[in-house]
């Protein structure tokens, strides 16, 4: 037995001790070869149940977004200030309400703030504000866990707001606008349309993600272009991973969303076409009809991968050891 030549057993590629982790999502912040970026508003990304395209319309303006250049001539006292990210969407720290006069000449109708659930603390400032200018404040929670759940209250907030306002200019009802909104004075209705703050404490980290949800939402963007367009119109903001994969779940969520809702309208169009077919004479059916036994469908099904053996094809042969001759 000792003469037996001895056998080694090596790793045959590295060892790795930390905890497994998703890989690092590196999002350029503003791509060298485009000069600036442009958004045209998408109903592609909408379901048609929550908004028609309508109140869409009134919503984005059928209007295009284009970057205002902030990353050449950024100032560091910037980030204490409030960004324009869209015509009618304002992005900054929550010390920027303290302006009155910004408030004023941007003619901001409604604030958004965002806030860490577990801790939902009620300034004070935006309380004066509120009741000075007659400014309508909403707060959003967002939760650690399900942050997802925010972003679906920042796009009904933002759109019920702006078509509140639409009605309310064009008389469409007595209750659609708060009266105390008068309080902004000639400079509203100059404006012509609603604009929203969303703030966070530093206009850095949740107010962003918030932001970048709904222009993905409204204008059909990927999680890496509303980043990129975030960042490009306020450069402080900060979207650590996490924040990057809750937007890619989103896009997925949007996108699912829309597609459903669009078969289902489909569908019941089918349907009520369907009520005007003459039924046929014989409606009760036998066991044969449920049974399809054309070739056609027995070839497709012939393709089809087989339980998760599709994951596995292509990939080539690991040992996770190689054995030597001691």
């Amino acid at each position: 037995m000792d003469n037996e030549p001895k056998r080694l057993a090596v790793p045959a590629s590295p060892y790795s001790y930390r905890p497994p982790s998703p890989p690092v999502m590196d999002f350029i912040a503003y791509p060298s070869d485009s000069p600036m970026f442009i958004l045209e508003p998408s109903y592609d990304l909408v379901d048609p149940s929550q908004i028609s395209r309508g109140d869409f319309a009134i919503v984005t303006g059928n209007r295009t977004q284009t970057t205002v250049e902030h990353l050449s001539r950024w100032r560091y006292e910037e980030r204490r200030e409030a960004q324009r990210i869209l015509d009618f969407l304002y992005l900054g720290p929550t010390s920027v309400i303290r302006d009155h006069g910004f408030l004023r000449r941007e003619a901001i109708s409604m604030i958004v703030v965002a806030r860490d659930a577990r801790a939902p603390i009620r300034l004070a400032s935006i309380d004066t504000a509120s009741t000075t200018l007659g400014i309508s404040v909403v707060y959003v929670d967002i939760q650690p866990d399900v942050p997802v759940k925010a972003f679906y209250k920042i796009v009904h907030h933002v759109n019920n707001h702006l078509l509140d306002m639409h009605r309310a200019q064009a008389g469409g009802g007595e209750n659609s606008f708060n009266p105390s909104q008068q309080l902004l004075g000639q400079t509203l209705n100059n404006a012509g349309h609603g604009r929203v703050l969303v703030v966070c404490d530093s206009g850095n980290d949740l107010s962003p993600v918030l932001v970048a949800a709904y222009i993905m939402s409204m204008f059909g963007q990927s999680a890496k272009a509303a980043i990129q367009y975030v960042n490009v119109q306020r450069f402080c903001a900060c979207f650590d991973e996490e924040s990057k994969r809750t937007l890619i779940t989103w896009e997925g969520i949007i996108k699912a969303s829309a597609s459903v809702a669009t078969h289902s309208q489909s569908y019941a169009a089918f349907q009520m076409q369907d009520t005007h077919v003459v039924d046929r004479a014989n409606t009760k059916r036998g066991l044969a009809d449920f049974i399809d036994t054309s070739e056609e469908d027995d070839q497709i099904w012939a393709h089809e991968s087989v339980g998760d053996r599709e994951r596995f094809n292509g990939r080539e042969a690991f040992a996770p050891f190689m054995e030597f001759d001691g």
